[in-house]
This record gives C-alpha cells, structure tokens and sequence, in this order.
C-alpha cells in the first residue's frame, strides 16, 4: 500500500482544523499538524480529530513546513509521497 502523509501549518485555526482533518482521505498514512506558535485552541482541537501535532516556536510558514518534514525525516520508515495543506 502506498504510505501517504499530509503536513497541515496551522496557526490560530481552531475553528476549522477538526473539519480540514475529517476531510483528507482514510488512504492517508499520518496527519501531522505543526502548530505555529497558535493562541487558540488549534493545538486541542487537531489532536482530537486524531492528528499528530507537532510545535514549531519560529514563526513562519516555511518554519512550520521544514519542522513537519524533519519529523518525517527522523522515521525510518519514509512515506512514499507527502504533501503540504495550507493557505
């Protein structure tokens, strides 16, 4: 089977992580979101929908980006493909 994982930024998206999650296909490995520095309840809400959250302290989208590939990269076993959600 073709391992998938999808990379969700997120900062202040408390309102509409849970509904982003529910919506990525059950062919999806790991959703892992990577919180950026959010001061809502972004953090709690992706990990009730089941993702893995991750926190990235330096601003930015590209901080975000890096911090979820680096989290992918320290697995032994890699995805086939991944991919970046975001705005």
């Amino acid at each position: 089977m073709t391992k998938i994982k999808v990379i969700i930024p997120a900062y202040n998206e408390q309102d509409s992580i849970a509904n982003v999650i529910h919506d990525i296909p059950v062919i999806v490995e790991e959703i892992i979101v990577v919180n950026n520095n959010s001061t809502d309840n972004t953090v709690e809400n992706a990990k009730k929908a089941g993702a893995t959250v991750l926190t990235e302290k330096r601003k930015g989208y590209g901080y975000a980006c890096l911090k979820g590939m680096d989290y992918i990269a320290m697995h032994t076993q890699k995805p086939r493909y991944y991919c970046f959600f975001g705005r």
